[in-house]
């Protein structure tokens, strides 16, 4: 994991002149849409563009709720290091504010404020800062209506960044609302659909559905405007969510339309949302998005095209060493483990060990980590139905008769066996051999790397997913002599544990020794489970058997985090495998222990109904349990995770009780929904998904390459509870945040606690990926087009010109699909260039801003999840039109 050194509309359309910015370059003055509602599908550029400082917007939330949004900018420099700054509200009152309506003045009963930053990156100071007023009117705006706002600048304390504002709006009933969240890629026709509607007011609350509102919703094609469905909205309030947070929010439950098309999810009064797709392969899109995700953590390949457009060379190739003299001089490694040379080196010099995925935002790779990846992948391809069978994501191996799952795995796999000393044991991570973190370079440009010691943890873990690939089916047919291989590395390190066990006997600390906190919240008595289970599948050893009598104990509370999280860290891993040994057929029925076969059931099922339920009671569906609800709890929260444990349990039969299959799939599918957009701060945390998208992550790779937008398929946690801290920042990102995040009344909503800005509470590690994976792979396996064949190709970008053109001189390129199938008016098409804002569009108005090389790319995804790229470059001259260093 990461951790840096630094601390740290044919319809209405309304336009507005704004200046768009990126991570690294800010374009000039454009006109953009600000809203692209009724008849046009999609919104043309704003989802994409930062908000710049200076920037002041309008909108009409409902009938009788405006909210004006004014971006400023932070100071030049981050405030001293022990200061704690104060940023109090401004003052406000409803007489400062003239409000007219359709050219008559309407009365504002109150006023209500919020606060936060909007963008805050890494490397570089660039602090904008949302202010966000709310005007509640008297009496409700009629549709149609323009509203008109002025600012009283006569006051001796008015608010400098208000003066002179005049903000209009029009009352749309299609305009483009933050208030009706949805899944931004789309819907399954057969499965749950569900919109929430709900918006944080600041202090004055949650919106309510006042005069000028029904509670009624509508769906509505979104090429046209037409309502094609209608239906009711029913409250959803959160149950255990403490402040009363979230107990005005409703939803509209559209699963009985079924009707493939692009649409959106309009509320009278209200707005409407973004456009999202019913359509038969969504599943693919996000199982597409999440393989892509894993193509690009490789390590010891290349990134290349035609299959991504986040291109290099192959990285880490080179042998890491392997320490010599006391380990306690590694980097990141001093004072963490007492004793940790209880298992020396035997092995001198180097070791191969390229190969596998980075673990995380940076380049390292945890054994531990490695073995769950493999165990979640090598799991889903023998049990989750028809998983097996997918060999259409999109990676380079894909259409070669393999699953893809597999081959991902065991690219892991390949890696986890050469982390094995010659003694059996197996080294705990590979890491920068004279830094923490590689945080300046991309991957191919990495440092030399070295290995850190072994213990016990990192060793039961390789074991045992080195043992579950050797007896999986369906590994064991595509890959004989490798899982012949794995076998004969993990019964080695399975006698290491065993012989250390002997000489360890009668001793206090055993041999278990803490390298970091991966692994470390049982002890290595999980992950020893975890190994005896694997090892006795594989081999029916009677010392692992023996070891599963003493270890895996499902109904003991002792085995679940905080005595209530079930199938956590290594037992679930146990469980999992256990239970389902008899429909796998790793190993003859009658060698098994069926009271044992029936609690991990019981724990599979119950851990099941643990999050379905804390879905149901959840005012946007996502699975956040009621006991880290009542503690406030938030960061390294993702819902696949979730939802990986709910499809587990869809695998199971229940013969003795009623199906909970419809149920747990409801669930999966409101976690996928939130990540994808479904949520209050309207954010797709899958990258290269949705419209609303983060643009600063924690990512080495993202923080050091030219584009603005970062790759895709990376997850990011979607709950976090609050800004991280950094130098360039220190305390100001939640110091400016008002209400406070950990203010005493009245705190700032959890959910609703996001900025664009590196976090390190909202970063995954590849187990994430891998879980995303298997339970969007296997929804997809269960539709028409699980069928597909699939691989990508490259398309080409129209318009660039072949000569030296001037700087300033704005060119239009237009994206080439590059076979008939692959409609681009079905595509969501997005732009990134040199000292370009990143937009989406079939076209794009590309304006050098400097002399020299220029590079253009365009990334194109369809409803099923099939991408393809487009890259350009070309060179462009002093001109006329050359944009300044000031403008810039």
């Amino acid at each position: 994991m990461w951790r840096p050194p630094y601390l740290g509309c044919n319809g209405r359309v309304i336009f507005s002149r704004v200046r768009l910015a990126c991570r690294r370059a800010v374009a000039p003055t454009a006109i953009v849409f600000i809203a692209c509602l009724g008849g046009a599908a999609k919104p043309a550029t704003t989802p994409l563009a930062l908000p710049t400082a200076g920037e002041r917007s309008m909108l009409l939330l409902s009938p009788t709720m405006l909210e004006i949004a004014v971006i400023t900018p932070g100071e030049e420099k981050a405030p001293a290091h022990n200061s704690t700054p104060e940023f109090p509200a401004p003052a406000f009152s409803s007489s400062d504010f003239t409000v007219m309506v359709a050219g008559k003045k309407q009365a504002v009963s109150s006023v209500g404020f919020r606060r936060r930053p909007v963008y805050a990156p890494l490397k570089k100071r660039d602090l904008r800062i949302g202010n966000y007023i709310y005007l509640r009117l008297t009496e409700p705006t009629p549709e149609g209506a323009s509203v008109e706002v002025s600012y009283r600048n006569d006051s001796a304390d008015k608010i400098p960044w208000l003066a002179e504002a005049k903000l209009t709006a029009t009352a749309d009933p299609l305009r483009l609302s933050p208030v009706v969240h949805v899944n931004q890629v789309g819907y399954l026709p057969e499965t749950s659909k569900v919109a929430s509607i709900g918006y944080y007011l600041g202090t004055l609350g949650e919106l309510e559905l006042g005069p000028g509102t029904t509670p009624d919703y509508q769906v509505i094609e979104a090429a046209t405007g037409k309502v094609v469905h209608k239906g009711a909205l029913r409250p959803r309030a959160d149950k255990f969510m403490p402040n009363g947070w979230y107990k005005r929010v409703w939803e509209a439950d559209f699963s009985e339309f079924k009707t493939p098309g692009e649409y959106r999810v309009g509320v009278p009064g209200l707005g409407a949302s973004y456009p999202f797709f019913i359509d038969a392969g969504i599943a693919g899109a996000f199982a597409r998005t999440y393989a892509l995700g894993l193509y690009h953590q490789r390590c010891g390949c290349d990134n290349s095209l035609p299959y991504s457009r986040f291109v290099h060379a192959a990285c880490h190739t080179a042998p890491a060493d392997i320490p010599s003299g006391s380990v306690r001089s590694l980097k990141g490694f001093e004072g963490n483990a007492p004793n940790a040379d209880l298992f020396p080196f035997v092995r001198r010099g180097k070791v191969d060990v390229s190969g596998g995925h980075h673990d995380a935002g940076d380049y390292s790779k945890y054994t531990i980590n490695s073995a769950n990846f493999v165990h979640s992948l090598i799991f889903a391809v023998d049990v989750f139905e028809g998983v097996a069978s997918v060999d259409n994501l999109g990676l380079p191996e894909s259409g070669d008769g393999i699953s893809d799952l597999l081959q991902i795995a065991k690219w892991e796999s390949d890696f986890l066996a050469k982390m094995q000393d010659e003694d059996g044991g197996f080294y705990f991570l590979v890491y920068p051999r004279d830094r923490r973190y590689e945080d300046n370079v991309l991957p191919d440009k990495g440092d030399p790397q070295i290995v850190w010691p072994k213990n016990s943890v990192s060793t039961a873990a390789a074991v045992a997913a080195l043992a579950q690939c050797s007896s999986s089916p369906a590994f064991k047919k595509q890959y004989p002599q490798e899982a012949a291989k794995y076998l004969e590395a993990a019964t080695k390190g399975w006698q290491f544990l065993l012989q250390a066990q002997l000489k360890q006997k009668g001793k206090p600390e055993g041999i278990y020794r803490r390298f970091s906190h991966y692994g470390d919240l049982f002890q290595d008595n999980d992950e020893i489970a975890w190994a005896a289970v694997e090892m006795y599948l594989a081999t029916g050893d009677k010392a692992a058997e023996d070891e599963i009598r003493l270890h895996l104990q499902p109904h003991n509370a002792n085995t679940r985090r905080w005595s209530w999280w079930r199938m956590t860290e290594s037992y679930g891993r146990a469980i999992r495998s256990y239970a389902f040994a008899p429909r796998t057929h790793r190993i003859a029925a009658d060698k098994l222990d069926p009271q044992l076969i029936r609690r991990c059931e019981h724990e599979i099922i119950t851990c099941a109904e643990d999050w379905a339920r804390a879905s149901r009671d959840g005012s946007y569906g996502v699975t956040f349990p009621e006991q880290t609800k009542r503690a406030v709890g938030g960061g390294w929260f993702f819902p696949m995770d979730y939802a990986y444990d709910l499809a587990v349990a869809c695998q199971l039969d229940y013969p003795e009780k009623a199906d909970r299959r419809p149920v747990f799939r409801d669930a999966i599918v409101a976690n996928i929904n939130y990540e994808a957009g479904s949520n209050p701060v309207n954010v797709s945390f899958l990258t290269g998904l949705g419209w609303k998208r983060p643009l600063d992550i924690v990512h080495q790779y993202a923080q050091n390459d030219q584009r603005a937008l970062p790759v895709s398929g990376i997850p990011l946690g979607s709950i976090q509870q609050g800004f991280h801290y950094m130098d360039n920042y220190r305390k100001e990102l939640g110091a400016l945040t008002y209400p406070l995040d950990g203010a005493k009344v009245a705190p700032y909503p959890l959910l609703d606690r996001w900025g664009d800005s590196f976090n390190l509470q909202t970063e995954f590690v590849a187990v994430n990926q891998a879980r995303g994976l298997a339970v969007t792979a296997w929804l997809f396996a269960q539709t028409p087009v699980r069928s597909q064949t699939w691989k990508p190709v490259a398309a080409k970008i129209e318009g660039v010109p072949s000569a030296k053109v001037a700087a300033g001189k704005p060119l239009t390129l237009r994206f080439i699909s590059p076979s008939a199938d692959l409609d681009p008016a079905l595509a969501r098409i997005v732009w990134d260039g040199r000292d370009q804002a990143p937009a989406f569009g079939t076209e794009f108005v590309f304006t050098p801003q400097k002399a020299g090389a220029q590079w253009i790319e365009a990334e194109a995804q369809w409803p099923d999840g099939r991408r393809v790229v487009a890259v350009a470059q070309f060179d462009a001259g002093e001109g006329s039109g050359t944009v300044t260093s000031a403008q810039r």
